[in-house]
């Protein structure tokens, strides 16, 4: 049994409330914004048992093995078991098992609701009448809201010596006299005055609320944070309970009002009183969505005890949200998991300021970003982490399939068309829109478009301010008389990815630049003239063991990868298999002398020699590929550059990567040929030269010198 010793403190808000006003509404509300008592919580992992079927995993909870006693807030989760316990039973050995739920009488399958209330009924959380009934749409009094919420976190009562009396109203003959004065001592209830609790009141929604939220605090756990101003009567919600809303988030009871069909809401009715039913939703809800364990990654990167605060755009958002769910269960609720991004812009001040640790990156710093971090004496480093591309899209029944990179300057600095015809199109008008300048989509026309320019007054009539905006823009950009067309840009896996929440396949179209289309592929292998990476952005000055610099880290493993293709993005290829190398090496190795020791790379030798296949054909082409083991040299060519990429600006693998090829001018008269000039630079990083005999030894050991 493996203790996380992971002591869960409370966190305080201490607020000033007037004594009077307290007395004045109910002591619950009050209880919320004071202080709650600190508790500790230790958190257990135990192996998943062979015994149990995968298919039951979900119903599988933890129980002291000494009692048989199950404990409610307990899970599995990445092949283990999860226990939040209070600190006085962390040395209670548990163990992994599937309760049965109770078949109540009154069970009605066709209400979705009663599911709740089984799922508690496993966690000895609800146990019924003694007819067997659930009573699912009965009104529950604060007494039996107290008993539930004590029994939801596995609290022992306290031990008490003769008769204590707090509450006129609750009395050592009550069956609740214990549960009661329990929950008042572990700080998770008040009275409605200071004599007075009124255990046998209905409890109202708002109230099993504050109970449960602060129930939650107790035990050091967090819910997805989120505002209650999507409810239409949130208005109606005390002053005293819009935190405990709050904290909750989207577990807090609902109902749904489609009185008006037209524009149903959402109502709250935070002084109705709470049925069985509705203690449920809340207590079963919260039970799933606001444990929060560590997967064994974030075990081993240690993000357990630190997780890097993240920024980044809009775009890469997506990013955010994969890493925190493969890390952690439940990672939305983790106190580092950020509700939104800023922009690209901002985030990259941010980072500059030193208010993040590090951001997710779609595209380079924008020249003014490098400015102020020059100016603050702040040097940005970038480590690829995903392939990415700008791209640009007009309507989809615009007839023009394409742009050239020079067509686009004109377009966008010089204002030189009006007209798609000008530029291999049909006759319609041209409606191009920008983005703003303090967008990460401006930032990519500065690299790829601007040279130091501005984009044209004229364009800038039409400037798009959000990344989604542009989408639309330009699909209402479209007119009929006369027949016109729009033009935008932006990036092209956010393009894609919106295709959940816009038409962008129904009324828009991507362009192809210089003639090759950006695909999945084309990105890859570099063919797309406007092909980039997305990027973990740090200091450079991070130090090497910080949680940012390990999150770069883990960005570049398979886990991490795969957090890449969750956000919807183009992962770089992984590496050849060792296996792979290992029988080229096992090649290499056979040739080499047998009475000397020596030391080889056997990727270096590949790639040297798939460098030169890229410049031979026909058998000699084949000879080295069989040499190499290879059917595919877009492959490796593509290999080549991942590597570079990934190994060319991290300090956290050190890996430098230096290529040439040299051309003997003294004995051919050919020179390379811009096609295998493109190759060598873009997927091998190779210097390409030409040099005579009586200049080789010297230029080239030179070079050697330099690189190693």
């Amino acid at each position: 049994m493996q203790r996380l010793n992971k002591e869960v403190h409370l966190m305080k808000k201490v607020i000033s409330i007037i004594l009077v006003l307290c007395m004045m509404i109910p002591f619950t509300g009050c209880a919320f914004a004071e202080e709650v008592e600190a508790a500790a919580f230790t958190t257990i992992k135990i192996p998943f048992p062979d015994d149990i079927e995968n298919r039951n995993s979900w119903l599988t909870r933890a129980r002291y093995k000494d009692s048989g006693e199950v404990i409610p807030l307990s899970m599995y989760y990445n092949d283990s078991v999860y226990a939040t316990v209070p600190t006085e039973n962390a040395d209670r050995e548990i163990e992994a098992f599937v309760p049965e739920a109770i078949e109540f009488t009154d069970n009605d399958n066709s209400n979705s609701d009663f599911h709740h209330i089984k799922m508690l009924s496993r966690v000895g959380v609800i146990k019924g009448n003694e007819k067997g009934e659930a009573n699912i749409d009965d009104n529950v009094t604060r007494a039996e809201a107290v008993a539930m919420v004590m029994r939801f976190l596995g609290l022992s009562e306290v031990a008490m010596q003769g008769t204590v009396r707090v509450f006129d109203d609750v009395t050592s003959d009550k069956w609740y006299y214990r549960e009661v004065l329990s929950a008042y001592h572990y700080g998770l209830v008040k009275g409605d005055s200071e004599k007075t609790f009124s255990p046998e009141r209905d409890v109202t929604r708002e109230e099993i609320t504050v109970m449960v939220a602060r129930a939650l605090q107790y035990a050091g756990l967090r819910c997805s944070q989120s505002s209650a101003e999507n409810y239409a009567d949130k208005d109606k919600i005390s002053d005293w309970a819009m935190d405990a809303y709050e904290y909750i988030s989207r577990n807090v009871v609902s109902d749904y009002d489609d009185t008006d069909r037209d524009n149903p809401v959402r109502m709250i009715n935070p002084q109705k009183a709470a049925t069985r039913g509705d203690v449920a939703y809340i207590l079963n809800n919260t039970q799933d969505d606001c444990q929060m364990y560590p997967s064994d990654a974030a075990v081993y990167y240690g993000f357990d005890k630190e997780m890097p605060t993240i920024d980044g755009s809009t775009s890469t958002y997506p990013f955010t949200q994969a890493v925190y769910s493969a890390l952690f269960r439940n990672g939305q609720t983790h106190e580092k998991f950020p509700q939104k991004h800023s922009k690209s812009h901002a985030s990259y001040q941010r980072l500059i300021n030193g208010e993040v640790d590090m951001l997710f990156a779609s595209v380079y710093p924008a020249s003014d970003i490098l400015k102020m971090a020059e100016d603050k004496g702040v040097e940005l480093e970038l480590i690829p982490i995903a392939y990415d591309a700008m791209i640009f899209f007009t309507n989809k029944d615009n007839p023009a399939t394409g742009l050239t990179k020079e067509q686009i300057s004109n377009i966008y600095v010089n204002d030189a068309y009006d007209n798609w015809s000008e530029v291999g199109g049909s006759d319609a008008l041209m409606y191009p829109y920008c983005r703003n300048n303090d967008s990460g989509s401006h930032a990519q026309m500065e690299k790829h478009f601007l040279n130091g320019n501005e984009i044209h007054t004229e364009v800038q009539r039409e400037t798009s301010r959000t990344m989604s905006d542009i989408l639309t823009d330009v699909m209402d950009a479209k007119t009929d008389d006369p027949v016109g067309y729009g033009l935008g840009y932006s990036i092209y896996y956010y393009y894609h990815n919106m295709r959940w929440f816009y038409p962008v396949e129904e009324e828009l179209k991507l362009l192809a630049i210089d003639g090759v289309m950006p695909t999945d592929e084309t990105i890859a292998n570099g063919l797309y003239p406007l092909s980039n990476n997305t990027y973990v952005v740090l200091r450079k000055d991070t130090p090497k063991d910080a949680p940012a610099r390990k999150m770069a880290e883990f960005m570049l493993t398979e886990a991490g990868q795969q957090c890449v293709e969750n956000a919807g993005y183009g992962r770089l290829r992984k590496p050849v298999e060792i296996s792979d190398d290992m029988l080229f090496a096992d090649k290499v190795n056979a040739q080499m002398p047998t009475d000397k020791n020596y030391m080889f790379s056997p990727m270096s030798i590949k790639m040297a020699l798939a460098l030169a296949a890229n410049g031979a054909t026909g058998e000699t082409q084949d000879q080295i590929l069989s040499a190499l083991g290879l059917t595919n040299l877009d492959d490796f060519n593509a290999l080549s550059k991942d590597l570079i990429a990934r190994y060319s600006q991290t300090d956290i693998l050190k890996l430098n990567i230096a290529n040439s090829i040299w051309m003997n001018k003294d004995k051919t008269s050919q020179n390379f040929s811009e096609a295998f000039k493109k190759t060598a630079t873009d997927f091998y990083d190779a210097e390409v030269k030409s040099i005579t005999n009586s200049n080789a030894v010297k230029e080239i050991n030179g070079w050697v010198s330099d690189k190693t």
